[in-house]
């Protein structure tokens, strides 16, 4: 763009010059100064036109390199075709185990391929039984996490009652395991308690590698949890004690950034994904992504708004409405229970009655509203859902003894 502007410019500088040349011949006056001008401005046109030169060759050519746009092309289309092979592939593998596995129901090798296999084509629900039949047949906690991981993507990231129970069983046996490990401190974050799980992230953080499944999500996690606890970026890389690294080019480019620019480039890429939405308002997955991305920009009313559409297109995903739940009833504020609310909590609890989010903020609105015996009621559930010593049940426990004297 540069080049064809300063191309003009002498363009123009140049008729100019025959122009006035031109004029002055027909002129009958004394052309000794009108001459020096002229050669002035020649030599100035001179100038520029070498410098719009040097700058098409040090900058390359302002044009369309229509064999590099070709050769991208492609590179995309054998891309697509290669990832279309795979999944042909792992269909088929996927069909040959399933009937594998059904002339052999308690061959655990085959059992443990299916699963992968059906982890790999998002078939989370094979998945899910197929490791549930595997702990039937031999338990472990490493396969405890694994199902525990499998229940918690089908609900959208939320630690379901199930996977945290998982979750408690497989630490139990093995404290070190990363996947359990990601996932407690995944539930601490959900119910709360950001100190813990940021302990929990920055100490799995240390033993894992970018071929990890969870190490996008656990850097996303950590640098949440931290920004919510009020933890500079300086402590933060001392709590890494490595610098973070991602395989997306576009996130390393953002890390790269200073802090000022990032949140530049980062909104821009938010503000793009909200225009396109408005033309594809029934994208449930752009919905999601909208509201986590609002979220990592504390624009806490634009992410619930976000999520408030993307309940809209799917009333039945109860977990999306869990989180709606907690999004309008945030720990650090105190609680103001609207007909929204009650109409949340009162849905989550008709098809899961032992929801550990929705049993809290009932207990919590009867509560507060003096109604003892519907609290204490639904705290008691809540008690047999969590762990015996952690701070939340010793809190309620606390409330549920002083309700009752």
């Amino acid at each position: 763009m540069l080049f064809i502007i300063i191309f003009i410019i002498t363009l123009l500088i140049i008729i100019y010059i025959f122009t006035n040349s031109f004029n002055e011949r027909l002129a009958l006056t004394i052309n000794l100064k009108l001459k020096s001008k002229n050669l002035f401005i020649y030599l100035s046109s001179l100038c520029l036109f070498l410098l719009s030169s040097i700058l098409y060759y040090e900058l390359g050519s302002p044009f369309i390199d229509v064999n590099k746009l070709y050769m991208a092309k492609e590179k995309l289309i054998k891309k697509t075709i290669i990832q279309e092979k795979n999944k042909k592939e792992d269909l088929k593998i996927f069909e040959e185990l399933v009937y594998k596995s059904k002339e052999n129901p308690n061959n655990i090798n085959i059992l443990l391929d299916l699963a992968a296999t059906a982890s790999r084509i998002n078939k989370i629900d094979i998945e899910i039984s197929t490791l549930t039949k595997i702990l039937s047949i031999k338990s472990s906690p490493k396969l405890k996490s694994l199902l525990a991981q499998a229940i918690v993507r089908k609900a959208d990231g939320q630690v379901t009652s199930k996977a945290q129970i998982l979750i408690n069983q497989a630490l139990s046996e093995n404290s070190t395991d990363p996947g359990a490990n990601f996932l407690n401190g995944l539930l601490q974050s959900q119910i709360g308690n950001e100190k813990k799980a940021f302990e929990i992230w920055t100490k799995l953080y240390r033993n894992t590698s970018t071929n990890d499944a969870w190490e996008k999500d656990l850097v996303i996690n950590i640098r949440s949890a931290a920004k919510n606890l009020g933890i500079s970026d300086k402590v933060l890389n001392n709590n890494l004690k490595k610098k973070l690294k991602t395989n997306s080019p576009i996130a390393n480019e953002i890390l790269n950034l200073n802090e000022k620019d990032q949140k530049i480039r980062i909104n821009q890429m938010v503000e793009q994904l909200a225009s396109r939405l408005t033309k594809n308002k029934n994208d449930l997955d752009g919905w999601i992504k909208l509201y986590k991305s609002y979220k990592v920009l504390n624009y806490q009313d634009k992410a619930i708004n976000a999520l408030r559409t993307a309940t809209k297109i799917s009333p039945e995903n109860l977990n999306l409405k869990q989180i709606l739940l907690k999004e309008l009833l945030p720990p650090e504020k105190e609680p103001i229970f609207s007909a929204e609310i009650e109409q949340l909590v009162n849905e989550i609890l008709a098809n899961e009655p032992k929801n550990i989010n929705a049993l809290f903020f009932r207990g919590l609105r009867a509560f507060k509203e003096g109604e003892n015996k519907i609290a204490i009621e639904n705290w008691t559930l809540l008690l047999d859902q969590i762990p015996p010593g952690s701070q939340m049940a010793l809190e309620l426990l606390k409330k549920i003894n002083n309700l009752k004297n």
